[in-house]
């Protein structure tokens, strides 16, 4: 008799996942399909639409075909990065501009002229006002996209954009965290803010129709058969759900292209200074909210030592590589500026304490342990927030280093579950197909991501002294590039 399952696809900057996850929580079936490299010009960095589409359907079909007749597909779910967008042609689909990267930075001009207007920004989003967020880029989409053009064009984020193509129809939908991270959403009402369309001069332009995260966005077409789309997630918040980050303080933390923490508010919106407060997931019934802080790279930090500055040459070394460091070098990396709770948009990247005896190892390893130190900085943000972060997990290709896990947990003092099988996105996506189906619930959420490695915090002094001294670097480093 044919296992019912559900497929989770996670669309990220680098790649697109796949996963197909049966009812009882066995993993049938999982894929990756890498990007080809974005198209990069000083700030600029674009992907092309086509390429990401192809990138979904065939992760889609991979699994579809491998799951084949042992298993009943109950229903989609689709987690895509957040804050990239583009405009498309409102009867086709087609794409009409590249789709510009969340790590965009073509709107700083807009934004810096705006600065005046911050406070009504955040309190409206729930967000800063930085161009990391699509709404100075669907300006900039507005004022270069060709005048005929623009009478036909829907404006939005990539997922809207997905699921357009893979329904093959509209009406064009948004879910709540995808249309969060426009910056044009009020976080209160959930539905488009007059006022945040206006200030960012996008007045009268054609967006999709908000909705749940959980819905019924239609069916997709496939060899299996019609098979309904019921769920869509910004990724982070489906990597959250996949590592179980379910009660209210669970926290999760998720390493990829750039590191995330996120934690569980409960059904309470959280406005908090300088995190970000925005919608976990929600159905037509029920919401969930979280703040999050953000690292704008880490993936791509350790991918700068190695093509840039060519301190190793497989990802396989750095594991060994930071276990083996000997001194007291520490690195702030401002690659891309930094997020929650600094925000700044430019600053510059710097090594303290290399000497004579110094190595690749102690570079290497003063990098890896910014990426820690980022989130402990996270952590303190939350903490002053009145909310007390628990029951961390950590996911994301990152997390398959052990020393990196093990120094999280060293630094928050606490033990950590980690997830090393790099498909929390993919699984929180199912996971929410799942639950707006009805085949699942919290609980069953909760049992099927319960068996993780544990890893417990430690007294490590060396780890502290360094954490002081990045401290300090980031804020010399800050005062240096004001000179």
């Amino acid at each position: 008799m044919p296992t019912d399952c559900f497929i989770g696809v996670d669309q990220g900057s680098s790649a697109t996942k796949a996963v197909a996850i049966s009812t009882d929580g066995r993993i049938l079936y999982q894929t990756r399909k890498e990007l080809p490299p974005p198209f990069r010009d000083n700030v600029r960095i674009e992907h092309d639409g086509e390429d990401i589409i192809r990138s979904v359907i065939d992760t889609l079909n991979e699994s579809i075909r491998a799951v084949g007749f042992n298993a009943s597909i109950l229903g989609l779910g689709l987690s895509c990065q957040r804050s990239s967008c583009l405009a498309w042609n409102a009867s086709d689909g087609a794409p009409l501009t590249p789709v510009i990267s969340w790590r965009d930075e073509r709107g700083l001009e807009l934004i810096e002229s705006i600065r005046d207007r911050e406070s009504l920004v955040r309190r409206k989003s729930g967000l800063p006002l930085t161009p990391y967020y699509s709404a100075s880029k669907l300006r900039w989409i507005r004022d270069n996209i060709a005048a005929e053009r623009q009478p036909d064009a829907l404006f939005g984020p990539l997922s809207s954009f997905i699921v357009r193509r893979l329904i093959g129809h509209g009406p064009d939908e948004l879910d709540h965290t995808n249309a969060a991270r426009t910056q044009l959403m009020n976080i209160h009402t959930l539905a488009w803010d007059d006022e945040l369309l206006g200030l960012f001069g996008l007045t009268g332009l054609r967006f999709p129709m908000i909705v749940p995260s959980g819905h019924a966005f239609g069916k997709v077409q496939s060899q299996a058969g019609d098979i309904p789309l019921l769920a869509c997630i910004g990724d982070q918040q489906a990597a959250m759900l996949g590592l179980g980050v379910i009660g209210q303080g669970d926290a999760g933390i998720n390493f990829g292209t750039g590191a995330f923490l996120m934690v569980n508010t409960g059904s309470g919106l959280v406005p908090a200074q300088n995190l970000m407060a925005s919608v976990h997931y929600s159905t037509e019934n029920e919401r969930h909210y979280l703040l999050e802080g953000s690292v704008n790279a880490a993936g791509e930090a350790l991918e700068w030592l190695r093509t840039n500055l060519g301190l190793f040459r497989e990802y396989g070394e750095v594991d060994d590589l930071c276990w083996r460091a000997a001194t007291d070098t520490v690195a702030f990396i401002g690659l891309n500026g930094t997020g929650a709770p600094h925000w700044e948009t430019n600053i510059s990247s710097s090594f303290h304490g290399l000497g004579q005896e110094s190595t690749s190892a102690d570079m290497v390893r003063a990098v890896v342990e910014g990426f820690a130190f980022f989130i402990a900085d996270i952590a303190e943000a939350v903490r002053e927030n009145g909310i007390e972060p628990r029951n961390f997990v950590l996911a994301g290709g990152l997390s398959s280093l052990t020393y990196l896990s093990q120094i999280q947990a060293d630094i928050l003092k606490t033990s950590v579950r980690v997830s090393t099988g790099g498909l929390a996105s993919a699984l929180g996506a199912a996971f929410l197909a799942g639950m707006q189906h009805g085949a699942w619930k919290s609980d069953d959420i909760r049992r099927m991501t319960s068996q993780n490695e544990i890893v417990s915090g430690e007294a490590n002094p060396g780890l502290e002294r360094r954490y002081k001294k990045w401290k300090h670097l980031h804020r010399t480093t800050r005062e240096l590039d004001r000179m």
